[in-house]
């Protein structure tokens, strides 16, 4: 896509056209029904009412979304047009689909920019997109962080304390050192002395899975006298305000990553696409929400993403729409 593809709008300002789209894909990546998705939609109510201007741009970035959900040439098809009318709407749709890509991508090249900035000034360790890295601590502990992860040490007399920013990691605690082993997240507390387990942040939530051990969770600010407790095989999601009910998990599934697998079996797309958009630079967006409960069931490599999209878009009612190397649409 050549640069002069992606000129602005004429009748708004640029600034506003690309906070439009930044609000927009924000809307789109939050968990729905989780308080960040409340608190994001308060404070967009706010920015949409304080200007007519904002409207106007958030429904000119939402007409070109809907552009990229419906082919072109059915939208010539259908209209009972003459054909130089039917030629000048399909140039108008294409420059603006190219325009919403260009938008689109420019968005999450900012927002990714900005979080990596920010992550990496406050990590002591941290994995690139694709890679993964192995930490081993003074204490015979080790941890294995997965790619797009990053992690920060807090050791001293007391405890042994470390704090994961973003990604996943696999723990394998050593139980000769007495000192409590603590893993906070933005979503709570895990709490360990001696345990093997996987701790995968998502959205607002900390997804805490335990293979050997035991582990205690608590939400940020409660008090020590009523964790939840997880015994090995079980598994919960600690949230902004709750922690979830204990249940079993599937161990070949969630460790697989360990061995360079991805395990997917009856695995909504949106949850699918969220896990190969962290194996792959650029980005894969679905631009249906009907599409994101599709069931996805295989196994993988986390070395080829691509080929995984390609064997997923073959098997489900899905169009895959390759706009860049980094740009990836799923209709």
């Amino acid at each position: 896509m050549t640069s002069d593809t992606c000129n602005p709008m004429d009748e708004l300002p640029e600034a506003l056209l690309e906070d439009a789209a930044i609000w927009q894909a924000r809307l789109r990546e939050a968990a729905p029904g989780s308080a960040g998705e409340r608190r994001l939609r308060a404070d967009f109510s706010q920015w949409l009412l304080s200007d007519a201007r904002h409207r106007q741009a958030f429904a000119e970035m939402e007409a070109l979304w809907g552009a990229l959900q419906v082919p072109v040439e059915q939208t010539i098809a259908e209209s009972a047009v003459p054909e130089q009318l039917a030629k000048r709407r399909f140039r108008r749709a294409a420059r603006n689909l190219a325009t919403a890509a260009c938008l689109v991508l420019a968005v999450f090249a900012i927002l990714g920019w900005q979080q990596d900035w920010v992550t990496q000034w406050q990590s002591d360790y941290i994995t690139a997109v694709g890679e993964e890295a192995i930490i081993d601590m003074d204490d015979g502990s080790s941890i294995t962080l997965n790619t797009d992860s990053a992690l920060v040490m807090e050791y001293d007399a007391r405890e042994r304390r470390v704090r994961l920013l973003k990604g996943e990691a696999w723990f394998d605690v050593a139980s000769t050192d007495k000192r409590p082993f603590i893993v906070s997240t933005r979503a709570g507390v895990v709490r360990v002395t001696g345990t093997r387990f996987n701790l995968r942040l998502a959205a607002d939530a900390a997804i805490v899975s335990l293979d050997e051990g035991r582990v205690e969770l608590r939400l940020p600010g409660t008090s020590d006298d009523a964790p939840v407790v997880l015994e090995p095989g079980q598994q919960a999601a600690l949230a902004a305000d709750h922690i979830s009910a204990p249940a079993s998990f599937d161990r070949t599934s969630v460790a697989a990553w360990l061995r360079g697998q991805l395990v997917f079996y009856n695995t909504p797309l949106a949850e699918v696409v969220s896990t190969l958009n962290r194996h792959r630079q650029g980005r894969i967006l679905i631009t249906s929400q009907e599409l994101n409960s599709l069931k996805v069931s295989g196994i993988f490599s986390t070395d080829d993403p691509d080929a995984a999209l390609e064997v997923i878009a073959s098997t489900l009612p899905i169009q895959r729409i390759r706009l860049t190397d980094y740009l990836v649409l799923l209709r």
